[in-house]
């Protein structure tokens, strides 16, 4: 992800989204009363993923608005990597050029609800009238490491541009172990089930052409956010219940 924004905005966005994303990330269920998940539907099967709220609420909160306004339907997991990740969550790869894939991003204007859109709308008439660029353009999320997770097979992982506050809506699941990413990008969430279309996914063919770990046919991508076990299938569900403590409840 490349994102180039002005000193000014670079110092007033992470203030704002702050405000906002902390409103969203409060209303989020402790993991420990009422676990938080997201049913990834795609071409190759179901990967669904529990949240860890407690861990990185920004991320968490994040990544629920962005699922529940549909912003993840139709993106793609654009690149493929065995042995390491699968990441996808690129507005960019809904077109049909790969080419860039892999640059894109939410703007403010999707982050955020209506409300809290009108606010910055209101900032940015006040910068105007002083002569200064306003609040547009490209939002980016501040790092939550933490050292109570690491990176491994099903870990649910932000990716970033080289600023460690450069998250915005490209997510990658760990396919292996890779300690390397310990550190260095926020993890959110687990794998609950659809490590074999992970698997499948990770495995498929490739289109050099268009990148060096660009798949040759990238699969869809349609996010639904699920508060609860109620809205969980009984295979889900019995995944959810045999899934170890230590990966269920994460603070």
């Amino acid at each position: 992800m490349r994102f180039v924004p002005s000193t000014l905005r670079a110092l007033l966005v992470p203030i704002l989204l702050a405000v906002a994303l902390a409103s969203a990330a409060s209303a989020a269920p402790a993991a420990a009363d009422q676990p938080s998940f997201v049913r990834l539907q795609t071409e190759a099967g179901d990967i669904l993923l529990v949240f860890y709220p407690e861990l990185a609420p920004h991320h968490v909160g994040n990544f629920k608005h962005l699922a529940s306004t549909g912003f993840f339907n139709g993106t793609r997991f654009h690149r493929i990597v065995p042995g390491f990740v699968i990441q996808g969550g690129d507005p960019n790869s809904k077109d049909d050029d790969p080419r860039n894939d892999g640059m894109g991003g939410p703007t403010v204007r999707d982050v955020l609800t209506d409300a809290e859109y009108q606010a910055v709308q209101k900032a940015s008439e006040v910068l105007g009238a002083k002569g200064y660029a306003g609040l547009e353009g490209a939002a980016q999320l501040k790092a939550e490491f933490s050292t109570k997770v690491k990176h491994v097979r099903g870990s649910l992982s932000m990716a970033r541009g080289p600023d460690v506050d450069s998250a915005g809506s490209q997510f990658f699941i760990c396919v292996a172990e890779t300690p390397a990413l310990d550190g260095k990008y926020t993890i959110f969430g687990h794998v609950v089930t659809g490590m074999d279309v992970a698997d499948k996914i990770v495995s498929a063919e490739k289109n050099p052409a268009a990148g060096r770990d660009a798949p040759a046919i990238p699969i869809q991508i349609s996010a639904f956010v699920i508060d609860g076990t109620a809205g969980l299938t009984a295979a889900e569900r019995a995944a959810w219940d045999a899934l170890p403590a230590n990966l269920k409840d994460v603070r």
